[in-house]
């Protein structure tokens, strides 16, 4: 197993969607994830080896090795880590494993967490049946000449770019459909998934027990109308506790990130 590593600063912006989005399917991130975890194997070995990302060049295996390990294998700490070791076994169910790749990646990426909760998830929910990339493009542009102080500074390519690839990682995820329009799926998140994505917010904000301040509340993909009625059934199953006094839904996990997925789905 390799070491554990630190999350990205969380202020960063960078450009990996483009990585990520060029992959073939994401079946090649779980391996990826198996191999962290394997006494066995190493990403370094999948990728560099055995080239199970098909890619030609050292330089773009080297390149991809990088943007997958701090895409998907930075942790904020050792619970972070068994958590994700927990759903990436066998017994979760691919569907379930798709949403947390995607709060895997928002927490450990500053640019896909705001273009998923400021674009996706409001054009989901705004009640039209696809997204396009001139959705992401607009908000890129926007994002640049509001904050201008953060020296970001991306090509209109570079732009294109970060939107098409954006668009086809969640169409590989299954949140999209394949094909030249980008139609929503109808995403609705199990019972489980809906437990652990409150680990993934627990872990965004240590310190913070609010669930509806919580800045990864929109892509949890459960609607902010239905948020305490389906939280408040899910708590009479023990798997965590919750309060809410008018303003604060306040949530108490119940169990260590190492043994919810056990707990969940056994």
């Amino acid at each position: 197993m390799e070491l554990l590593n630190s999350t990205t600063e969380a202020g960063v912006y960078d450009t990996a969607i483009n990585v990520i989005g060029g992959l073939k399917d994401c079946s090649v991130i779980f391996k990826a994830i198996d191999s962290h975890f394997s006494q066995l194997d190493t990403l370094k070995e999948l990728v560099n080896q055995r080239n199970e990302f098909n890619l030609r060049t050292e330089r773009s295996r080297t390149r991809i090795e990088r943007e997958v390990r701090k895409a998907f294998l930075q942790f904020i700490n050792q619970e972070h880590q068994y958590l994700i070791q927990g759903i990436f076994s066998e017994q979760v169910p691919l569907q379930d494993k798709e949403l947390a790749l995607v709060w895997q990646f928002a927490l450990n990426n500053r640019l896909f967490r705001e273009i998923t909760s400021k674009v996706f998830v409001k054009t989901y929910y705004s009640g039209r049946a696809s997204i396009s990339k001139d959705d992401i493009t607009a908000y890129l542009k926007e994002f640049l000449s509001q904050n201008s102080s953060l020296q970001v500074s991306w090509s209109q390519s570079t732009i294109n770019t970060l939107s098409t690839k954006y668009l086809n990682l969640m169409s590989k995820l299954s949140f999209l459909s394949s094909g030249r329009v980008k139609s929503f799926k109808h995403i609705r998140p199990s019972s489980e998934s809906q437990v652990l994505f409150l680990y993934f917010a627990k872990l965004f904000t240590p310190n913070a027990s609010n669930i509806l301040t919580n800045d990864l509340l929109p892509i949890s993909f459960i609607p902010s109308e239905d948020i305490q009625e389906r939280l408040k059934k899910l708590s009479m199953k023990g798997f965590f506790n919750m309060n809410f006094n008018g303003v604060a839904l306040n949530i108490d996990l119940t169990h260590s990130c190492k043994g919810i997925c056990d707990a969940l789905y056994h």
